[in-house]
């Protein structure tokens, strides 16, 4: 085969293995962002979940409570009718000490359930946001990931085409070419790698002065001494 019609192959797979690169890493990137997108729904669901939970608990505190005051007052009502009709002092002031005690707990629940309507209107509240929070992710969620897998489903298809477009070609190479490229790509692509300021664009190691000349001009097929990829010029379109 002519060496510059191997060259230009060879110039063709390179921009085909970057076009195969950039369809593999749209694919990983959205595959790890569209697990990224599901961790967080889960976490807003987990969230309002709690804040759901946590309401309803302040909730339950409070009806016992109410119920509890109901209880107090009620004691208290027919304690403070009992006291006209005690005659014994003792008795009276035994009855007096209860009344008082009843009535600082009255107080003291009042206080409790008013601080517990508090922070149920509160929780309430908080679980009003957590649950419009969690339908306002799971909306945007939903909308990214749509978007990613039909990007994802064009980018293993481009790169299905890609790949048979890549073994088209490599198979008009001379057969060690072809037997070489096919090994490097399978184990450690890209196999064929531009030149990047003298040195090797796969592995960075830099080249002989001459061969970098010439890989830069498109003048010869560079091999890379270090890790044995074909070196090539960056594109000129």
């Amino acid at each position: 085969m002519d060496p510059m019609v191997m060259l230009n192959l060879m110039v063709e797979l390179a921009g085909l293995e970057e076009e195969l690169a950039a369809a593999r890493a749209t694919i990983a990137h959205h595959g790890k962002r569209d697990r990224h997108l599901r961790s967080l729904q889960d976490e807003y669901v987990a969230d309002a979940a709690s804040a759901e939970v946590a309401g309803q608990g302040t909730e339950v505190a409070l009806r016992r409570t109410e119920a509890r005051i109901t209880d107090v007052e009620n004691t208290l009502s027919r304690k403070r009718g009992l006291v006209g009709a005690v005659s014994d002092s003792r008795q009276l002031l035994a009855l007096q000490v209860e009344i008082k005690n009843l009535e600082e707990e009255l107080d003291r629940l009042e206080t409790v359930g008013l601080d517990l309507l508090d922070d149920v209107r509160r929780r309430g509240g908080d679980a009003g946001t957590a649950r419009r929070e969690r339908d306002a992710q799971e909306v945007r969620g939903s909308e990214e990931m749509d978007k990613m897998a039909r990007e994802m489903e064009m980018a293993r298809a481009a790169a299905q085409e890609i790949l048979q477009e890549i073994e088209r070609l490599s198979g008009l190479l001379p057969e060690s070419e072809s037997r070489h490229f096919k090994r490097l790509m399978s184990k450690r692509p890209p196999a064929v790698a531009r030149v990047q300021s003298g040195a090797c664009g796969g592995c960075f190691a830099q080249l002989p002065v001459q061969r970098a000349l010439d890989a830069e001009q498109g003048k010869a097929l560079v091999r890379c001494g270090s890790c044995a990829r074909y070196i090539v010029h960056k594109s000129w379109k």
